[in-house]
Protein backbone atom coordinates (compact mmCIF):
# COMPACT_ATOMS: atom_id res chain seq x y z
CA UNK A 1 0.00 0.00 0.00
CA UNK A 2 1.37 3.16 -0.88
CA UNK A 3 1.48 6.02 2.03
CA UNK A 4 -0.53 9.33 1.40
CA UNK A 5 2.99 11.03 2.11
CA UNK A 6 4.62 9.47 -0.47
CA UNK A 7 2.34 10.22 -3.17
CA UNK A 8 2.63 13.83 -1.69
CA UNK A 9 6.62 13.94 -2.05
CA UNK A 10 5.75 11.89 -5.28
CA UNK A 11 3.53 15.21 -6.12
CA UNK A 12 6.71 17.65 -5.34
CA UNK A 13 8.48 16.05 -7.53
CA UNK A 14 6.33 16.92 -10.29
CA UNK A 15 5.34 20.19 -9.17
CA UNK A 16 9.15 21.01 -9.03
CA UNK A 17 9.53 19.95 -12.97
CA UNK A 18 6.55 22.26 -13.76
CA UNK A 19 4.17 19.05 -14.42
CA UNK A 20 1.38 20.69 -12.23
CA UNK A 21 -1.65 18.55 -13.73
CA UNK A 22 -0.09 15.57 -12.78
CA UNK A 23 1.30 17.19 -9.32
CA UNK A 24 -2.37 17.65 -8.46
CA UNK A 25 -3.19 14.08 -9.03
CA UNK A 26 -1.03 13.52 -6.67
CA UNK A 27 -2.14 15.57 -3.71
CA UNK A 28 -5.60 14.42 -4.49
CA UNK A 29 -4.73 10.88 -4.11
CA UNK A 30 -2.37 11.40 -0.90
CA UNK A 31 -5.65 12.78 0.57
CA UNK A 32 -7.70 9.70 0.32
CA UNK A 33 -5.10 7.71 1.02
CA UNK A 34 -4.84 8.98 4.40
CA UNK A 35 -8.78 9.64 4.65
CA UNK A 36 -9.60 5.84 3.32
CA UNK A 37 -6.65 4.02 5.02
CA UNK A 38 -4.06 6.00 7.48
CA UNK A 39 -4.13 8.13 10.60
CA UNK A 40 -5.30 11.78 9.74
CA UNK A 41 -3.61 13.10 12.71
CA UNK A 42 -0.01 11.57 11.62
CA UNK A 43 2.49 14.55 11.67
CA UNK A 44 6.14 15.29 10.58
CA UNK A 45 8.73 17.62 11.87
CA UNK A 46 8.35 20.95 9.57
CA UNK A 47 9.17 24.87 10.08
CA UNK A 48 6.40 26.44 12.10
CA UNK A 49 5.18 28.29 9.20
CA UNK A 50 3.32 25.20 8.07
CA UNK A 51 1.16 22.48 9.79
CA UNK A 52 2.41 19.35 11.08
CA UNK A 53 -0.70 17.06 9.81
CA UNK A 54 0.75 15.53 7.00
CA UNK A 55 -2.96 15.70 5.74
CA UNK A 56 -3.31 19.29 6.24
CA UNK A 57 -0.33 19.51 3.98
CA UNK A 58 -1.47 18.01 1.30
CA UNK A 59 -4.74 19.63 1.85
CA UNK A 60 -3.62 23.17 1.36
CA UNK A 61 -1.41 22.23 -1.83
CA UNK A 62 -4.35 20.67 -3.38
CA UNK A 63 -6.33 23.50 -3.33
CA UNK A 64 -3.51 26.18 -3.99
CA UNK A 65 -3.77 24.87 -7.50
CA UNK A 66 -7.82 25.86 -7.05
CA UNK A 67 -6.79 28.97 -5.52
CA UNK A 68 -4.74 29.48 -8.01
CA UNK A 69 -7.34 31.96 -10.38
CA UNK A 70 -5.79 31.28 -13.60
CA UNK A 71 -8.51 29.47 -15.15
CA UNK A 72 -6.35 25.54 -15.29
CA UNK A 73 -8.23 23.85 -11.98
CA UNK A 74 -11.95 24.27 -11.62
CA UNK A 75 -15.16 22.25 -10.89
CA UNK A 76 -15.51 21.51 -14.88
CA UNK A 77 -11.61 20.82 -15.13
CA UNK A 78 -11.48 18.25 -12.65
CA UNK A 79 -14.81 17.52 -10.96
CA UNK A 80 -13.53 14.62 -8.69
CA UNK A 81 -11.16 17.10 -6.91
CA UNK A 82 -13.82 19.68 -6.76
CA UNK A 83 -16.40 17.32 -5.46
CA UNK A 84 -13.54 16.29 -2.95
CA UNK A 85 -13.37 19.37 -2.06
CA UNK A 86 -16.79 20.74 -1.73
CA UNK A 87 -17.74 17.36 0.42
CA UNK A 88 -15.59 19.54 3.34
CA UNK A 89 -17.70 22.87 2.91
CA UNK A 90 -18.89 24.41 6.13
CA UNK A 91 -22.42 23.54 6.12
CA UNK A 92 -21.42 19.75 5.19
CA UNK A 93 -22.16 17.03 7.91
CA UNK A 94 -19.14 16.01 10.08
CA UNK A 95 -20.66 12.56 9.81
CA UNK A 96 -19.53 12.91 6.46
CA UNK A 97 -16.07 12.62 7.88
CA UNK A 98 -15.68 9.88 10.84
CA UNK A 99 -12.48 9.96 10.52
CA UNK A 100 -12.16 13.03 12.91
CA UNK A 101 -12.40 12.01 16.22
CA UNK A 102 -11.37 13.48 19.55
CA UNK A 103 -10.66 16.97 20.07
CA UNK A 104 -7.74 17.53 18.07
CA UNK A 105 -9.49 15.56 14.72
CA UNK A 106 -12.80 17.82 15.26
CA UNK A 107 -9.62 20.79 15.07
CA UNK A 108 -8.29 19.44 11.98
CA UNK A 109 -11.83 18.59 10.45
CA UNK A 110 -12.50 22.50 11.09
CA UNK A 111 -9.36 23.81 9.86
CA UNK A 112 -10.00 21.79 6.46
CA UNK A 113 -13.54 22.84 6.06
CA UNK A 114 -12.16 26.57 6.33
CA UNK A 115 -10.06 25.77 4.08
CA UNK A 116 -12.14 24.46 1.44
CA UNK A 117 -14.37 27.35 1.96
CA UNK A 118 -11.17 29.64 0.81
CA UNK A 119 -11.11 27.79 -2.41
CA UNK A 120 -14.41 27.04 -2.74
CA UNK A 121 -15.43 31.00 -2.40
CA UNK A 122 -12.24 32.34 -4.73
CA UNK A 123 -13.83 29.63 -7.73
CA UNK A 124 -17.18 30.82 -7.06
CA UNK A 125 -15.42 34.48 -7.02
CA UNK A 126 -13.78 34.04 -10.58
CA UNK A 127 -17.11 32.90 -12.41
CA UNK A 128 -18.67 35.91 -11.24
CA UNK A 129 -20.70 34.17 -8.47
CA UNK A 130 -20.17 36.76 -5.88
CA UNK A 131 -23.62 35.62 -3.51
CA UNK A 132 -21.64 32.02 -3.31
CA UNK A 133 -17.94 33.53 -2.52
CA UNK A 134 -19.25 36.02 0.07
CA UNK A 135 -21.23 32.87 1.73
CA UNK A 136 -18.71 30.67 1.62
CA UNK A 137 -16.52 33.10 3.23
CA UNK A 138 -18.94 33.83 5.88
CA UNK A 139 -19.52 30.24 6.40
CA UNK A 140 -15.83 30.04 6.80
CA UNK A 141 -15.80 33.02 9.45
CA UNK A 142 -18.62 31.31 11.73
CA UNK A 143 -16.58 28.23 11.68
CA UNK A 144 -13.24 30.10 12.36
CA UNK A 145 -14.91 32.17 15.35
CA UNK A 146 -15.00 28.52 17.26
CA UNK A 147 -11.59 28.20 17.45
CA UNK A 148 -9.85 31.31 19.12
CA UNK A 149 -6.08 30.58 17.59
CA UNK A 150 -8.11 30.49 13.88
CA UNK A 151 -9.85 33.78 14.25
CA UNK A 152 -7.16 35.69 14.17
CA UNK A 153 -3.59 36.52 13.10
CA UNK A 154 -1.69 36.95 16.33
CA UNK A 155 1.61 36.56 17.57
CA UNK A 156 3.32 33.12 18.72
CA UNK A 157 0.63 31.01 16.54
CA UNK A 158 2.88 28.04 15.04
CA UNK A 159 1.72 25.89 12.30
CA UNK A 160 -1.38 24.72 11.65
CA UNK A 161 -3.14 27.72 13.83
CA UNK A 162 -0.97 30.14 11.90
CA UNK A 163 -1.86 28.93 8.70
CA UNK A 164 -5.79 29.12 8.78
CA UNK A 165 -5.70 32.31 10.55
CA UNK A 166 -3.85 33.31 7.48
CA UNK A 167 -6.40 32.20 5.11
CA UNK A 168 -9.25 33.86 7.31
CA UNK A 169 -7.90 36.85 7.39
CA UNK A 170 -7.36 37.01 3.75
CA UNK A 171 -11.45 35.68 3.43
CA UNK A 172 -12.27 38.05 5.76
CA UNK A 173 -10.72 41.29 3.75
CA UNK A 174 -12.16 39.18 0.44
CA UNK A 175 -15.24 39.80 2.10
CA UNK A 176 -15.17 42.96 3.10
CA UNK A 177 -14.23 43.70 -0.18
CA UNK A 178 -17.55 42.41 -1.52
CA UNK A 179 -18.89 43.84 1.03
CA UNK A 180 -17.78 48.06 0.17
CA UNK A 181 -18.13 47.10 -3.75
CA UNK A 182 -22.06 46.43 -2.69
CA UNK A 183 -22.54 49.57 -0.68
CA UNK A 184 -20.95 51.40 -3.60
CA UNK A 185 -23.25 50.12 -6.45
CA UNK A 186 -25.95 50.51 -4.19
CA UNK A 187 -25.07 54.04 -3.71
CA UNK A 188 -24.74 54.62 -7.25
CA UNK A 189 -28.13 52.94 -8.68
CA UNK A 190 -29.97 54.19 -5.52
CA UNK A 191 -33.85 54.42 -5.17
CA UNK A 192 -33.90 51.37 -2.71
CA UNK A 193 -31.90 49.03 -5.01
CA UNK A 194 -28.65 46.58 -4.12
CA UNK A 195 -30.38 45.99 -0.73
CA UNK A 196 -30.73 42.12 -1.08
CA UNK A 197 -28.34 39.56 -1.65
CA UNK A 198 -28.63 37.84 -5.43
CA UNK A 199 -30.56 41.30 -6.94
CA UNK A 200 -29.02 41.41 -10.15
CA UNK A 201 -29.00 45.23 -11.02
CA UNK A 202 -28.71 47.43 -14.32
CA UNK A 203 -25.23 47.83 -13.19
CA UNK A 204 -21.87 47.31 -15.14
CA UNK A 205 -19.05 45.03 -13.09
CA UNK A 206 -15.32 45.29 -14.51
CA UNK A 207 -13.83 42.03 -13.25
CA UNK A 208 -10.02 41.82 -12.90
CA UNK A 209 -8.48 38.06 -13.21
CA UNK A 210 -4.81 37.01 -14.04
CA UNK A 211 -5.19 36.23 -17.30
CA UNK A 212 -8.21 38.89 -18.39
CA UNK A 213 -10.61 41.32 -17.62
CA UNK A 214 -13.81 40.99 -18.22
CA UNK A 215 -16.79 43.41 -18.48
CA UNK A 216 -20.51 41.78 -16.91
CA UNK A 217 -23.16 43.45 -18.19
CA UNK A 218 -25.40 43.46 -14.73
CA UNK A 219 -23.86 43.50 -11.32
CA UNK A 220 -25.39 41.14 -8.92
CA UNK A 221 -25.24 41.79 -5.23
CA UNK A 222 -23.41 39.86 -3.06
CA UNK A 223 -24.92 40.61 0.41
CA UNK A 224 -27.77 41.81 2.33
CA UNK A 225 -28.48 45.69 3.43
CA UNK A 226 -29.84 45.92 6.61
CA UNK A 227 -33.39 47.22 6.24
CA UNK A 228 -33.30 49.35 8.97
CA UNK A 229 -32.95 53.29 8.36
CA UNK A 230 -29.69 54.49 10.36
CA UNK A 231 -27.68 50.96 10.08
CA UNK A 232 -25.04 50.91 7.54
CA UNK A 233 -24.48 46.80 8.41
CA UNK A 234 -23.99 44.73 5.12
CA UNK A 235 -23.67 41.00 5.40
CA UNK A 236 -24.30 37.17 4.55
CA UNK A 237 -27.39 35.13 6.11
CA UNK A 238 -29.65 38.37 7.58
CA UNK A 239 -32.64 37.22 8.13
CA UNK A 240 -35.48 38.38 6.41
CA UNK A 241 -39.67 40.02 7.00
CA UNK A 242 -41.58 36.52 6.99
CA UNK A 243 -44.37 38.87 5.58
CA UNK A 244 -42.69 40.72 2.56
CA UNK A 245 -39.65 38.51 2.01
CA UNK A 246 -38.22 41.91 0.29
CA UNK A 247 -36.88 43.17 3.78
CA UNK A 248 -33.38 41.95 5.33
CA UNK A 249 -32.28 42.77 9.04
CA UNK A 250 -28.70 41.95 10.82
CA UNK A 251 -30.75 41.30 14.21
CA UNK A 252 -33.69 40.97 15.71
CA UNK A 253 -33.44 44.36 17.78
CA UNK A 254 -33.22 45.74 14.42
CA UNK A 255 -36.10 44.30 12.95
CA UNK A 256 -38.27 44.88 16.18
CA UNK A 257 -37.04 48.72 16.12
CA UNK A 258 -38.11 48.89 12.26
CA UNK A 259 -41.41 46.93 12.76
CA UNK A 260 -43.11 50.26 13.90
CA UNK A 261 -42.43 51.79 9.99
CA UNK A 262 -41.75 48.72 8.08
CA UNK A 263 -44.99 47.05 8.97
CA UNK A 264 -47.24 50.25 7.28
CA UNK A 265 -45.78 48.96 3.97
CA UNK A 266 -47.65 45.35 4.43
Amino acid sequence: MVRGFTLYNEGQQKYQLGRLPEAFELYRQAVLQILKNEDVLQKVNVPEQHPQEVLAIVWQNLLACFKSNDGAFTQETHPEAYDLVYSFRPASSAKAHPQFKGPQGRRLLKAMQISAAFALGILAWGKGDRATAAKRYQEALDIAATHPPFNAVTPGLKHLDRTIAHDVQEMRDNLAMLIQNDRVTAGIVGSGQGVLRKEVLDAPLTRVGDNAITQDKTYVVATDACGRVGCSKRGVGFKRCSACKKTAYCSVECQKEDWKKHKLTH
